[in-house]
């Protein structure tokens, strides 16, 4: 319940959906006043939200800055890999793995497994559909990495997961049962990592967190950036403001 419930609260969130109301409200009310306010505001939102130099500086004062991999001298048992870096209605699939927007996630993480800062890769994430057509995404990325060379020794699947909450007690369950002590580095986006730090210490999981996948970009002044708007805002704040509901939720459930 509380997986479809989540789904609907995601479209209520989602910015564009604000302007596309305030529009149709524009449209079909029948006082003029009421007409121009909400038309004005629904212009106002839009302008704000596709303006990338409002939103870097959220994004700046949002995501998590942990320690670095240079800083990391000892290599780490487990790299502890959440999902999210997938695109499983991409075709065709049969043949290759397919990412989303979200890959650095994966490729971040990846290159510690590669540059020896982690020995293990634990592969986190289930389906995030609905209706669980879909295979899951760990074990979808098991196979990847296989084609890729990577030993199966090295890769470590939990594929029943469908949201943070549960990335991070399934986790613990496996860690647990067949690798207790070890030491584990968390790598998940850098605006993820705050709600994902809060479920794995919820979860009694012993890690250093390692953030990955940063979307804050170098602060530029041009124009283009900070005048003419940016057809990428709507998609960009939606994960941003999906992560600061994410945390009051998950406080008030009390996964953090």
């Amino acid at each position: 319940m509380f997986f479809i419930l989540s789904k609907i609260l995601f479209f209520l969130i989602q910015p564009i959906n604000w302007v596309i109301g305030l529009m149709a409200y524009s449209l079909f009310s029948k006082k003029p006043v009421r007409k121009r306010r909400a038309l004005v505001a629904a212009l106002t939102l839009s302008l704000f939200f596709t303006n990338r130099l409002i939103y870097n500086q959220f994004a700046k004062i949002w995501e998590l800055k942990t320690i670095t991999a240079d800083q990391i001298q000892q290599p780490y048992d487990i790299g502890i890999l959440l999902g999210g870096y997938s695109n499983s209605q991409i075709r065709p699939t049969h043949d290759r793995q397919n990412f989303s927007a979200r890959a650095n996630r994966f490729l971040n993480g990846y290159e510690l497994y590669k540059t020896g800062k982690v020995k293990k890769l634990l592969l986190t994430g289930g389906s995030g559909d609905l209706l669980q057509k879909n295979p899951s995404e760990a074990e979808r990325m098991r196979e990847f990495l296989l084609r890729i060379g990577v030993p199966e020794a090295d890769i470590i699947v939990e594929g029943k997961s469908r949201n943070t909450w549960e990335n991070a007690i399934f986790t613990k369950k496996i860690l647990d049962g067949q690798y207790p002590g070890a030491s584990c580095l968390l790598m998940t986006s850098a605006f993820h990592m705050r709600r994902s730090v809060g479920c794995y210490r919820k979860a009694g999981v012993e890690f250093t967190p390692f953030s990955v996948d940063f979307i804050t970009e170098k602060d530029r002044w041009a124009p283009e950036n900070s005048l003419v708007p940016d057809r990428m805002g709507f998609y960009l704040w939606e994960a941003l403001i999906k992560e600061w509901v994410g945390c009051v939720v998950y406080k008030l459930q009390g996964y953090n």
